[in-house]
């Protein structure tokens, strides 16, 4: 366990792979057992359980790189534990149905996440990096983050009409922006080390289409301005499209590691076209927030922890049949998981739910010794 000392990626992974399979549990068991009572708070403790510590590890290991910065590491190991022991109360109270402590819980998550936000913010200051454009980006995606765990401690304190500032925070002011500020640097950069005669195209008009229509879909759901939320979603979805295309996706089908990023990024035109039909009232916003959750972020997750794991612990970067079969299983789980609502399956829910479950626990089989053993080349870090 010392090696979780050593690097913030090996720390914040691994607690990330706990926190993942603990809230796949205990939503499975939900359920089963058809508890409906659970779904509001579902629908914030998944995101803000789930992605946050990947996100810090991605963060804190090349986020620095990015600002030119060679500093020494920051207080991880109290803000990654504090993080999840937040997320533990949580789930706790939600068991034995104890209001107060999940209040507490939100207290140390958000307490971790403005402490982790500053710290990324005092580096940006730091930086005498020329281009700025991506670590600006994500600063003010955290600071979203902040406010969405923020707006879900009020809901928690029982301000219920906050749930939804939270739930629309929680995705397009924080999660979505941060995902798709990682993806505009680093997919045509992993593009261009991998295809041959490959241009990188990323411009910075492109970046701050995406964000600021991040911004205004949140806006106008809160608001229910519906014709202004499709209209932006269906020029998200359309720019998704024309992007995937514009990034090789067919180029990269045959490396699989690189496959798994992009088949990943195609999801959000899917995802966006969902919410623009869901704006309408054509389909059920469900729908739409879990192609997003499963289908981009979910399968996403997985493609991009899986490579900085294979590099940072000294494995070649490469794909194994076990792997592959796993990262396609998880887009069949998260179509299942959208038709469930399309089609008002409950079986396809709770089947779509087991089958996240079990392929999660076996990513995580593959994963946590990486993070708990040495590297394979015999590097520090």
């Amino acid at each position: 366990m010392k090696r979780l000392a050593i690097a913030p990626h090996r720390l914040y992974f691994f607690l990330g792979g706990l926190a993942v399979t603990m809230l796949f549990f205990w939503w499975l068991l939900q359920l089963l057992q058809q508890q409906s009572q659970a779904l509001p708070l579902h629908a914030l403790v998944m995101p803000l359980g789930v992605f946050p510590l990947f996100i810090l590890g991605f963060t804190f290991t090349a986020g620095p790189r990015w600002l030119a910065l060679d500093t020494p590491d920051h207080d991880f190991l109290l803000h990654g534990a504090t993080y999840f022991v937040g997320m533990l109360l949580v789930l706790f109270s939600a068991a034995f149905g104890l209001h107060a402590l999940r209040s507490s819980g939100f207290v140390f998550m958000s307490a971790a996440w403005c402490a982790v936000t500053w710290r990324w913010i005092g580096l940006l200051r730091h930086s005498r990096a020329v281009d700025k454009q991506h670590a600006r980006a994500l600063a003010a995606a955290m600071l979203g983050g902040a406010l969405a765990l923020l707006a879900t401690l009020c809901w928690s304190a029982g301000w219920s009409a906050a749930w939804l500032a939270a739930r629309e925070l929680s995705f397009f002011a924080f999660l979505l922006p941060v995902f798709l500020t990682v993806c505009h640097r680093m997919l045509p950069f992993f593009s261009s080390n991998v295809l041959v005669r490959y241009a990188p195209w990323r411009p910075d008009w492109l970046l701050t289409f995406w964000l600021s229509g991040c911004v205004l879909q949140a806006c106008a759901d809160m608001l229910a301005w519906q014709w202004l939320a499709a209209l932006n979603a269906a020029a998200l979805a359309l720019s998704f499209l024309y992007t995937s295309w514009r990034w090789g996706i067919a180029r990269s089908l045959p490396n699989r590691l690189l496959a798994m990023l992009h088949l990943s990024f195609a999801w959000l035109s899917v995802v966006f076209a969902l919410q623009a039909a869901a704006s309408l009232g054509f389909v059920p916003t469900s729908a739409a927030l879990h192609a997003l959750a499963l289908g981009f972020m979910g399968t996403m997750l997985v493609a991009f922890v899986s490579r900085v794991s294979f590099g940072h612990s000294g494995r070649p970067l490469q794909v194994s049949n076990f792997l592959w079969l796993l990262y396609l299983a998880l887009h069949a789980a998260a179509v299942a998981r959208v038709a469930a609502s399309l089609l008002a399956m409950p079986a396809l829910l709770i089947w779509s739910a087991a089958a996240w479950l079990l392929l999660l626990i076996g990513w995580m089989g593959m994963m946590l010794p990486l993070y708990l053993g040495a590297r394979a080349d015999g590097k520090p870090g």
